[in-house]
C-alpha cells in the first residue's frame, strides 16, 4: 500500500474525495490534548506519520530511538573484549560532542582545538551545489557547528 501510494491517510482520502481536509489527525489530537492551536496542521501523508515531525507520533518515535540505541550500546559493550581499546564515553545516555567537552570527559580523547581544525579541514572538502546554498542560506561555519557542535560562536 505504501509503494502504491494508497495508505488511507488524509491526503489520499482527500484525493479520492472521501475527506475534504488533509490536516494530520494525529497532530490535531496531540495539539488538542496540549491545549495548543490546531490551525495550520501539516498534511497527513504516509511520510509525515512515519516521521518524528508528526506531533502524535513523536513520543513513539523517541521511545523507539532510545530502545534501539540502548540495544546497540548493550550489544557493543557485550562484544567488547578486555584487550579492546574502545572506550564508551556515554554509558548511561546520549550526549553531543559539545556536551561531552562541557563535562570535561571528551578532552581526554580529543581536544576541542584539534577537532575544530579537523572539522574545518573536512568542511572545506565538501562541495555545496548552488541550489543547496540558496535553499539553506549557506554559511561556511554551518558544517562544523551542526555536525560537531564547534566552530563559529560555539568555539
Amino acid at each position: 500500500m505504501a509503494i502504491a501510494g494508497i495508505i488511507p491517510v488524509a491526503k489520499w482520502l482527500a484525493k479520492i474525495k472521501w475527506r475534504s481536509d488533509v490536516g494530520c489527525r494525529l497532530c490535531k489530537r496531540a495539539r488538542e490534548q496540549r491545549g495548543v492551536s490546531t490551525k495550520k496542521l501539516p498534511e497527513e501523508t504516509y511520510g509525515h506519520i512515519k516521521s518524528a515531525f508528526c506531533d502524535g507520533m513523536v513520543t513513539t518515535f523517541t521511545a523507539a530511538h532510545h530502545f534501539t540505541w540502548r540495544h546497540l550500546y548493550a550489544s557493543m559493550q557485550a562484544a567488547q573484549t578486555p584487550a579492546s581499546k574502545l572506550r564508551f564515553v556515554t554509558p548511561d545516555k546520549e550526549s553531543s560532542m559539545s556536551t561531552l567537552w562541557q563535562e570535561g570527559e571528551f578532552e581526554q580523547i580529543c581536544s576541542r582545538e584539534s577537532m575544530t581544525e579537523k572539522a574545518v579541514e573536512i568542511g572545506n572538502t565538501i562541495s555545496v551545489k548552488e541550489h543547496e546554498r540558496a535553499r539553506y542560506d549557506f554559511d561556511p561555519t554551518m558544517f562544523t557547528q551542526i555536525v560537531f557542535g564547534i566552530g563559529g560562536q560555539m568555539a
